[in-house]
């Protein structure tokens, strides 16, 4: 599991900041922040984090050296699924053998096809699978 809080910590000191200034600008209520000691935010917390520090999914979880940020994120409906299906035909890989790789329910395929968003552990899986970017799965 990723240390989201250490990962976000990293990224506040790059840039001067702490953890007071994401509370005290209303970015995230500082209860909230903490209970990802235990479990994993939701892709639409990670988008506001990430537009705040004005930082790449990909550089914030340590995809790559460089912060490719452009614009603020914000999540469209079918791009994950689109994306996710493209990168499977140009790899010559079932739906079904990609469940079969990941230990993934076929059933997850048809909840991302109706919009649902995967977990952020499962984007990262993915996206090591894919050997791909987080950003490559979902803009």
């Amino acid at each position: 599991m990723v240390d989201f809080i250490d990962l976000i910590k990293r990224a506040l000191e790059e840039q001067g900041k702490s953890f007071d200034d994401l509370f005290r600008d209303n970015v995230i209520s500082k209860n909230t922040f903490y209970k990802y000691r235990q479990r994993q935010p939701n892709l639409e917390t990670v988008f506001r984090l990430a537009n705040y520090l004005k930082i790449s999914l990909d550089y914030l979880f340590e995809f790559g050296e460089n912060n490719t940020f452009k614009e603020p994120y914000c999540y469209q409906q079918n791009n994950f699924y689109n994306n996710l299906i493209a990168l499977l035909n140009a790899r010559g890989i079932s739906n079904r053998q990609f469940c079969k790789n990941l230990n993934y329910s076929r059933d997850n395929i048809l909840r991302w096809k109706k919009g649902v968003v995967p977990s952020l552990n499962s984007l990262i899986d993915i996206a090591n699978y894919f050997d791909c970017t987080l950003d490559d799965l979902l803009l």
